[in-house]
């Protein structure tokens, strides 16, 4: 590569830098944070500016984020008391400007809701029903909020990180003093001593 092309690869924004520049200048009261890592930029969103977010991203000139890519969320059950337990995480591609954001709502383990984005992105629905399903966000106001993998009598959210699958916790190295009985944990485990 030569250094016309090094210094032309390197001068282009990190990816989700324009939806941030377009939410801080446009709607700042909406922006939590914003994180930059390994050339992408997340912005952290209030949940009450979310709908408006979305809607600014879709439809600013600047932005024109108008391709959902997804919904999800990651549980963080140590996080909470000082941060909220769970990020809902919304994608976004914007085929225009050839770039994509990532949005996050941080919402606590009391009161896990989000308001649905389905009026803004139609094709939000599906999405919001599997997150819904598999964490147990719920998304206020959506048309038809139920379980869509999981039978309706399912008890429990089973990407939830303290979901108990048939009975039996899953081991993990850092939780293996509850999850299995003395007797059967390893005789080697890191850090113990025996």
């Amino acid at each position: 590569m030569t250094s016309t092309a090094a210094s032309v690869a390197s001068a282009r924004p990190s990816r989700g830098r324009r939806a941030a520049d377009v939410l801080e200048r446009e709607l700042p009261d909406a922006v939590a944070r914003v994180e930059e890592q390994v050339g992408e930029v997340t912005v952290f969103v209030h949940v009450e500016h979310l709908i408006g977010a979305l809607t600014l991203l879709r439809d600013h000139d600047s932005a024109a984020y108008r391709l959902p890519l997804f919904v999800t969320a990651v549980d963080w059950p140590d996080r909470e008391p000082a941060a909220p337990r769970y990020d809902v995480v919304y994608q976004l591609r914007s085929l225009r400007h050839n770039d994509e954001c990532r949005l996050i709502v941080q919402v606590p383990e009391d009161a896990p809701r989000v308001p649905t984005a389905e009026r803004v992105f139609a094709g939000m629905d599906w999405h919001e029903r599997e997150t819904f399903d598999l964490f147990g966000i719920e998304f206020v106001g959506h048309h038809d909020m139920h379980r869509i993998l999981l039978p309706e009598d399912w008890v429990g959210h089973p990407l939830r990180k303290d979901y108990v699958s048939f009975g039996e916790p899953v081991a993990f190295t850092h939780n293996l003093e509850w999850a299995l009985p003395s007797a059967e944990r390893p005789r080697d485990m890191p850090g113990e001593t025996l």
